[in-house]
């Protein structure tokens, strides 16, 4: 799927796209449900990851506080979080686990469609187009060369070059589970612009 421009916006607009992709393909029915569940369930966390670290700190210092419903995208959060916790324990040929895709299929729609149709043109209005370059260029970064490892049942650790960034398990939100921050990618090409938004907090 081609990423228009190479922004942090059309970086994690595909990212939907290709979540939303998995998700239609766990809907059928077939061996290898299992195995896409726990495919989700990793990809969901290196999503998640990759959020906080490129986008919700941008988002914090351009948008203006009240235009964003937090309150909703943690409840969203966590719905996501205890479905995919059950869906990797669950049974993939059961009536439970379809159940659980039928949520699944619906909690997932809301935050991209909150993001791309409210956060993302306020971003797009408010934040330097460079700016948005870099930290879309670090995104994409992340997403290829972070290691999601399972440590059990739904359990998940983000490796990224090395540094463990994250420990998730079910039972605790997948947003306050970041336990490190890179201070920069290899490559990074504007160091003096994008530090701000990812060296670790005071």
């Amino acid at each position: 799927m081609r990423r228009d421009d190479g922004s942090l916006i059309s970086e994690l607009v595909h990212d939907h796209r290709r979540l939303g992709e998995l998700l239609v393909r766990l809907t059928t029915r077939g061996a290898a449900r299992g195995r896409l569940a726990d495919e989700m369930t990793s990809e969901v966390v290196r999503h998640v990851v990759g959020e906080e670290l490129y986008l919700y700190p941008v988002v914090r210092e351009v948008v203006p506080e009240w235009v964003l419903d937090s309150t909703d995208h943690v409840d969203n959060d966590a719905q996501m979080e205890e479905m995919l916790s059950d869906l990797c324990v669950t049974r993939p040929d059961s009536h439970a686990f379809d159940s659980l895709i039928t949520r699944l299929v619906v909690a997932s729609r809301q935050a991209p469609l909150h993001e791309e149709l409210e956060v993302f043109p306020l971003l797009a209005r408010n934040a330097d187009r460079r700016l948005l370059g870099e930290l879309g260029h670090m995104f994409r970064a992340f997403s290829d060369a972070a290691v999601v490892e399972k440590t059990g049942g739904a359990g998940r650790v983000v490796r990224f070059h090395g540094l463990v960034l994250h420990r998730w398990e079910p039972g605790l939100a997948l947003a306050e589970q970041l336990v490190n921050r890179p201070e920069a990618v290899p490559d990074e090409r504007s160091q003096r612009d994008v530090t701000p938004y990812l060296s670790l907090p005071a």
